[in-house]
């Protein structure tokens, strides 16, 4: 198998070319045919024709350095370089980006990690690192007792994941994910309290079944059933991967609201312009289609209109 001279081949061809060994020689003491050593000699001696095993090592650096550039998909490429950097977004990956180039997201990543460090504020996760779920503390809610479990759930055509998104202040994102779809629904909350939102849900109803976790702000969840006609059901505590589908949906939304966000600064319009970029964007597990086209309602029909 073929490997590249290494600094420490380069020491024994300086010592053994000081002791007047031929390349023949060399070669052997390395494993190296006689014709690399002689090469390896020639294209990297000095102006006194030495060969000096620093000066060699750093030339050598430098042609790998050239020619990779210059082979480099993106690199070498300098219309895909500026067509890829337009088309990065927090909410268009470069899973997505790769896919519409016809090129592999790991070629995008290693790129933009290599030679355009600049462009990292446009990755999704922007170098964060991935929160840890689950907690030791008990979960003491008299209302949940007699909550309708995930374990019922049925199997439908039209099943929804729910979640509130917190921020800096007490407004909140309210979040819809329908499941085989991923058509995505975001609505700002005043505040985080059961009542908000019951009066968003009941004022803008979501028919089918949901999925919510045990948070205090699904409290109310027979009355939003006997106002929407929906029916909720709830995942184990603590267990946030039952609803996967949500998680990730709002793992996206994130990169646009990041924590800390303060809800109370944007406007409606302004989450609606981001989800409607998330429900046009071709996902990978929806083989390359959109959440809209899937789910079959453009999703400008639900910001106008009471959704179904």
């Amino acid at each position: 198998m073929y490997t590249h001279i290494t600094r420490d081949d380069r020491v024994v061809i300086s010592d053994g070319l000081r002791r007047g060994e031929s390349c023949a020689m060399i070669g052997s003491r390395i494993g190296k045919d006689k014709g690399t050593v002689w090469r390896e000699m020639f294209r990297n001696r000095d102006t006194s024709r030495q060969y000096q095993v620093w000066l060699s090592d750093r030339k050598a650096r430098q042609r790998r350095i050239r020619a990779k550039y210059g082979t480099r998909k993106i690199e070498g490429n300098p219309n895909l370089a500026r067509r890829i950097e337009v088309m990065l977004d927090p909410l268009f990956s470069p899973e997505t980006v790769a896919h519409g180039v016809g090129i592999t997201h790991e070629t995008i990543y290693a790129w933009i990690y290599r030679s355009r460090p600049d462009l990292k504020s446009r990755l999704p996760q922007r170098g964060r690192k991935r929160r840890r779920y689950g907690s030791k503390r008990e979960v003491k809610q008299g209302w949940a007792k007699e909550v309708r479990s995930i374990d019922e759930r049925p199997e439908t055509s039209l099943s929804w994941e729910g979640d509130t998104m917190r921020g800096a202040t007490q407004a909140r994102l309210l979040t819809h994910v329908e499941r085989q779809s991923l058509f995505t629904v975001a609505d700002l909350i005043p505040d985080g309290t059961a009542d908000s939102v019951h009066a968003t849900l009941k004022k803008k109803p979501l028919s089918g079944i949901t999925t919510y976790d045990r948070g205090s702000e699904f409290a109310l969840w027979r009355m939003i059933e006997k106002d929407t006609g929906a029916i909720i059901y709830f995942a184990h505590a603590r267990h946030p991967w039952e609803r996967g589908k949500n998680e990730n949906t709002n793992g996206r939304l994130r990169r646009v609201f990041p924590k800390r966000f303060d809800f109370s600064s944007i406007t409606q319009r302004d989450v609606d312009r981001v989800v409607s970029k998330m429900n046009h964007t071709p996902r990978k597990s929806l083989f390359w289609r959109t959440p809209c086209a899937v789910y079959g309602r453009c999703c400008t029909y639900l910001l106008n209109s009471s959704r179904v």
